[in-house]
């Protein structure tokens, strides 16, 4: 069997070689929460709530860093929920908008995703 192997040269020193392994390990992943039959085309919510942890400038920043809205956009998402207690923040594919939820999340901020009813769009 050949091995593939890639080296790395340093200015400062020997190159390093690094050989790639013959089998690769694969984790197994955590089962989904959610129930991702027919999923295809339909349109998820992530929604913000109103929290007594996090200041407004924390949720506007992560706001902006995950999702990439607007620091304008986010602001307003985020006062929308301070006011209201809730705020849609966007409507996206389940995968992205699973990946945004679970990323703000990460950040504190308390949110959920939802389903859009087709009646809504």
């Amino acid at each position: 069997m050949v091995r593939e192997s890639t080296s790395i040269r340093s200015s400062s020193g020997p190159s390093i070689i690094l050989e790639r392994p013959d089998t690769i390990e694969r984790t197994t992943t955590k089962e989904p929460t959610r129930d991702r039959k027919q999923h295809g085309n339909e349109a998820w919510e992530v929604r913000i709530y109103n929290d007594g942890l996090n200041t407004r400038e924390h949720v506007a920043r992560s706001l902006v860093q995950v999702t990439g809205l607007t620091e304008m956009i986010a602001y307003q998402t985020m006062m929308t929920a301070h006011q209201n207690g809730i705020a849609v923040v966007g409507r996206w594919a389940f995968e992205i908008a699973e990946m945004y939820h679970d990323e703000l999340k990460r950040n504190g901020i308390v949110c959920d995703i939802v389903p859009v009813d087709d009646d809504e769009r």
